[in-house]
């Protein structure tokens, strides 16, 4: 058995003139996050480090944005960017998903506020917030952000069922550790795919929630019946360390087929949570096509 809460929010942004934008927006949406984030809620910009700080385990900006460097714990939110390789046109949308682990959905207003006003994607491409709205995972569907921002519980999409004997699934740049190492795409295998899902899961249960017993998700009973995956690695800047830094990954599809319906409701959980490595810069999002 495993437990624990999650939000899922959608922000509409405008496109206020016409470009074509980075492959990647997942570093710069979260370069944007982090630093409006800071500068909203720090109440003492002075010191010389967060990690000094005597607020660093409540304020809004470490629970958020620091988990992992700070608290030691895994990233308490989740991108999930688009992926566009076309020019997209002045007065458009586009549309950035964010899910909120635990109670950090509690927090939800400070990092809207994160996103207010006319945003710099670099490079004059600028776009400006419209619209929020929550995700209903059990409905799939979604809703205007009214007065406060639901909490849904993962263990109840484990009801989730298909009726089909095949469905693709869509790897967005995705980073897998096995065994320490990071995962080719060539080296891709129903075996890492499984344990990767696992992991995931596992992790986030025991970090914000409550697991009692192993996740076991029966391999036999499945196959990957086609697999059309690609190298994509992602170029990010690292303020910290004043570089370009680039994060091994791959994209593409892959079909899983045979009786789907043990392993499918994970996947409805892993499309809210993603998958692997550096989920708090946008990889790892997976859609699933039944």
């Amino acid at each position: 058995m495993f437990k624990f809460e999650f939000s899922r929010i959608r922000i509409e942004f405008t496109v206020l003139n016409s470009f074509k934008p980075p492959y990647f927006l997942g570093s710069t949406f979260r370069g944007i996050m982090g630093r409006k984030l800071k500068k909203t809620v720090c109440i003492k910009p002075f010191e010389s480090s967060c990690e000094n700080c005597e607020f660093k385990r409540t304020c809004p900006y470490t629970v958020i944005f620091e988990s992992e460097s700070m608290l030691n714990k895994p990233s308490k939110y989740v991108l999930k960017p688009p992926f566009l390789k076309e020019e997209i046109r002045e007065n458009s949308s586009l549309f950035l998903d964010i899910t909120l682990l635990g109670e950090t959905a509690n927090y939800w207003e400070f990092l809207i506020q994160s996103f207010n006003g006319v945003l710099n994607l670099g490079k004059e491409r600028y776009l400006k917030l419209k619209n929020v709205y929550y995700f209903h995972p059990v409905e799939e569907k979604y809703y205007p952000v009214k007065s406060f921002i639901p909490k849904f519980e993962a263990s109840d999409l484990l009801d989730k069922k298909t009726d089909k004997e095949k469905i693709k699934v869509r790897l967005n740049p995705v980073s897998l550790k096995n065994k320490s190492k990071i995962v080719k795409f060539d080296e891709f295998s129903k075996e890492i795919f499984l344990k990767g899902v696992i992991s995931r899961i596992s992790v986030v249960s025991n970090s914000y929630g409550i697991k009692k017993d192993k996740i076991f998700i029966d391999k036999e009973k499945f196959n990957i019946s086609e697999q059309n995956l690609k190298p994509s690695p992602m170029k990010r800047w690292s303020n910290r360390k004043e570089k370009h830094m680039i994060i091994p990954a791959f994209e593409g599809d892959i079909m899983l087929k045979g009786d789907l319906n043990e392993i499918y409701p994970y996947l409805k959980i892993l499309e809210n949570i993603n998958i692997g490595k550096s989920v708090s810069f946008g990889l790892g999002s997976i859609e699933i096509f039944d």
